[in-house]
């Protein structure tokens, strides 16, 4: 970067992305630059945007600095503005006129500027840093309590270098109230927090109250540096669960596995909890124990969805006649059944009743076409609903080419029959998937549509293409 503040565009255009580049000098020649100071090497303003209030700018060397704008990164469009403006005014440079001041007209001048609020903030900040952090924090449970509170935040996360442990615990307090999701800003404070000795029990009793994953690696973290101190935290009453987990994983990243296990299965009491168990057995390698705590889940939930994942891992690793026919009775599907009518020999033609009433019309046909039940497939085409039509179509195509065509037709005519731009589209895609199957008959087929509903100019425009297919 060249010397700072710069001489001409030259010195900063390089080091801006052209958009931004483009946008800021926009708000310096619309007059959007307020006001533009020089003291020293730095450059402060402020820059009108989007929002009520004009934004606060300020760039140093290397343009580095800092803008109260909504944009996460710097330097940012107010800081492009900033500089055109510098270039058009060349303010002369305040620290030179300050520094001339003897030190009774200096203090003199402090005093008088103290009374402005505006500036008594500033000075306040710059002089009791802490204490303003503490001021803004209060100013922004205010907010919270309104609904508002987002620019609040984005303006004391700014100043988080200037704030102690205590300042960074009344923000991180007071983010747990905010009425939107606070994670990225408790992200943000918790790494500043992480520099500043941070204190186990208050980590523990942020995440008891708000378990989210941001305070709950921020608490294991800094427990790798006093882990007795942490296990000790972690036990006693614990109706959610919370202190269990936080245990278990911490002790996992000890390397005390036994211990982590135990702690683990002292805790099994819903699905999660052996979601949780059985994948780290896994990660272990401990295959036959992943298994036995999986079956046992499924003893204790029974026909609970959420074990589907569990019961893939029977099947594949096990895949007992009980294991597909569970899974089945969860998620009836193609590979169950014929792992079952593979298993079960004859005797599962006494069991293939109960699992074809458990299946959808979709997986019924697949069924009987594979088995080539044609009488049975015959019944359920006579019985299936209209909204099944397309898919249907699609499994049939191969075997029964006429008997998709007609469901593609029939269900073409049911959704112009209903209307809508979106239905006669929907109903072309379905006469062009006819079209593979016999082009002549599917452009009838759009013929007859087009004669039956001749006024509907959006039917025109979707069927029309599909005209002259057969050519």
């Amino acid at each position: 970067m060249r010397p700072f503040p710069p001489q001409s565009e030259e010195d900063f255009a390089p080091f801006f992305p052209e958009e931004l580049l483009r946008r800021g000098l926009a708000y310096a020649r619309e007059g959007r630059v307020r006001r533009v100071f020089r003291v020293g090497e730095r450059l402060l303003g402020e820059v009108q945007g989007s929002a009520p209030l004009p934004y606060r700018v300020e760039v140093g060397p290397g343009l580095s600095g800092r803008c109260d704008c909504p944009y996460p990164d710097f330097p940012c469009k107010h800081a492009a503005a900033l500089l055109y403006a510098y270039l058009e005014r060349r303010p002369e440079d305040l620290q030179a006129r300050l520094e001339a001041l003897p030190p009774e007209e200096a203090k003199a001048l402090l005093l008088r500027l103290a009374r402005v609020p505006e500036v008594a903030f500033r000075l306040k900040e710059a002089l009791a840093p802490e204490e303003a952090f503490r001021e803004g924090v209060r100013r922004l449970r205010q907010a919270f309590r309104l609904g508002e509170g987002e620019e609040v935040v984005e303006a004391l996360l700014l100043r988080l270098e200037e704030a102690g442990r205590e300042e960074v615990e009344a923000l991180l307090e007071a983010l747990l109230q905010a009425p939107f999701d606070p994670e990225p800003y408790l992200r943000l404070a918790l790494a500043r927090y992480q520099a500043l000795s941070p204190r186990l029990p208050f980590l523990l009793g942020l995440y008891l109250r708000h378990p989210s994953e941001a305070l709950g690696e921020a608490f294991l973290k800094a427990a790798e540096g006093a882990p007795e101190e942490a296990l000790a935290l972690l036990k006693g009453k614990d109706p959610s669960g919370l202190k269990r987990a936080l245990r278990a994983e911490l002790l996992f990243r000890l390397g005390r596995e036994e211990e982590a296990l135990a702690a683990l299965k002292e805790g099994l009491e819903g699905v999660e909890d052996y979601f949780l168990l059985v994948e780290r057995l896994l990660a272990l390698g401990r295959l036959e124990e992943a298994l036995f705590y999986a079956e046992e889940a499924l003893a204790w939930f029974g026909r609970d969805p959420r074990l589907l994942p569990l019961l893939d891992l029977l099947v594949a690793h096990r895949g007992r006649v009980e294991d597909h026919r569970a899974r089945f009775a969860l998620r009836p599907n193609l590979e169950d059944y014929l792992a079952l009518k593979a298993k079960l020999g004859k005797a599962f033609y006494q069991e293939r009743p109960r699992l074809l009433r458990q299946m959808d019309p979709l997986l019924l046909a697949r069924i009987h076409l594979l088995e080539e039940d044609w009488r049975a497939l015959e019944r359920l085409l006579e019985r299936a609903s209209p909204e099944h039509y397309p898919a249907l179509a699609g499994l049939l195509e191969e075997k029964l080419p006429e008997e998709a065509f007609r469901l593609y037709r029939e269900a073409a005519r049911r959704l112009v029959e209903a209307g809508g731009r979106a239905r006669y589209a929907e109903a072309a895609r379905l006469l062009q998937q006819a079209a593979r199957l016999d082009p002549k008959g599917a452009e009838e087929a759009a013929l007859a549509l087009l004669r039956a509903y001749p006024r509907r100019r959006a039917l025109q425009e979707a069927l029309t293409p599909l005209l002259g297919h057969s050519s």
